[in-house]
């Protein structure tokens, strides 16, 4: 029996496991991994950076599956401001988020519709908030395969109609 006391035997038995677990622990996904986004939601965190203006975003909060996002900036205790952007689920939460004076110390710079690929912008009239939707941003809702595919094939039927007839026989 050795004279180590029993809390430094533990320890040392249980970084013996660890290290022989280590390579199956590699494959098991992290608790701490940020969640796999959907292309509108990369779409509106690049919407998030440029509003930012090259200020880096501080924190991500419930972007997944969310309708809506927010740009947040925040105050920290030791004054410092950053960053966050905040996913929202439905319109009615969005403007319940955006109204002024709903939070202390929070400023919101702006928000985005994720799912349809565009600006929102947020006025106040007659002391009720408005969500105005603005254009869609360029590539903010793909469009699939299949679809620009009928899509072509259209084109290519209508500028077939509209040839002139002499230069058909030409190819």
């Amino acid at each position: 029996m050795s004279q180590e006391p029993e809390y430094l035997q533990r320890l040392r038995r249980a970084q013996q496991g660890k290290q022989e677990k280590s390579p199956n622990a590699a494959a098991a996904p992290r608790a701490d991994a940020p969640p796999n986004y959907s292309a509108a939601e990369h779409e509106a965190l690049r919407w998030a950076r440029e509003v930012a203006e090259g200020t880096e975003l501080r924190s991500i909060r419930n972007l997944a599956g969310a309708r809506f996002a927010v740009l947040v900036r925040l105050q920290s205790a030791s004054g410092l401001k950053f960053l966050s952007v905040e996913g929202i689920l439905d319109r009615d939460a969005l403007k319940e988020r955006v109204k002024p004076g709903a939070t202390v110390g929070e400023e919101v710079l702006g928000a985005y519709e994720v799912k349809g690929g565009r600006p929102v912008t947020v006025a106040i009239e007659v002391g009720q908030v408005v969500l105005k939707m603005g254009e869609p941003r360029r590539g903010a809702t793909p469009v699939s395969p299949e679809k620009m595919l009928r899509k072509a094939t259209a084109e290519a039927v209508i500028r077939e109609k509209n040839r002139p007839k002499n230069t058909r026989d030409r190819r």
